[in-house]
């Protein structure tokens, strides 16, 4: 029996990466004008932000974007490190498989609360607030690359 192995290789000349600012401005392109620009770091942010707030599964076209905080966001918390360690992996995996600019991915959560006072301090709110970093380096230059949000809890509303 002969068995063939086909290999191909991609070569893809050398050429400048646009990214492009999200939300795309759509109506830019009916208006005959270009569309915002930004760098690879603001790309990659945008892109973290973008996995952080989807819930697994959310995205038809890639469902391994998104991560666990929705199903952790109304978990009672019987440990607060098992809780943050739960966000933590699952953040880590969903940016190792969906931010393909990074290595060395290194996440960090942490969970505190914060006490909100609403109309001149007659109503007080207290809700719980989680500090997400990520440090990694960016493949394409080395360079180190640094990236930090805050959420709170319940329901998720960014800062």
């Amino acid at each position: 029996m002969l068995k063939i192995k086909n290999t191909f290789q991609l070569i893809i000349p050398a050429m400048e990466i646009e990214y492009y600012k999200y939300p795309l401005d759509l109506k830019r392109i009916f208006q005959q004008k270009k569309l915002q620009k930004c760098s690879l770091g603001d790309a990659i942010s945008q892109n973290l932000q973008l996995i952080i707030l989807s819930h697994n599964g959310e995205h038809r076209y890639n469902r391994s974007l998104g991560c666990e905080i929705w199903d952790l966001d109304f978990d009672l918390i019987l440990s607060l490190r098992i809780w943050e360690e739960k966000l933590r992996s699952s953040l880590l995996y969903a940016i190792e498989r969906n931010e393909r600019t990074l290595e060395k991915v290194e996440v960090s959560v942490a969970v505190s609360e914060v006490e909100n006072t609403f109309n001149s301090n007659q109503y007080v709110s207290i809700k719980r607030q989680v500090n997400i970093q990520v440090h990694a380096v960016l493949i394409e230059t080395g360079e180190k690359y640094y990236f930090q949000t805050k959420l709170f809890l319940s329901p998720v509303s960014a800062q």
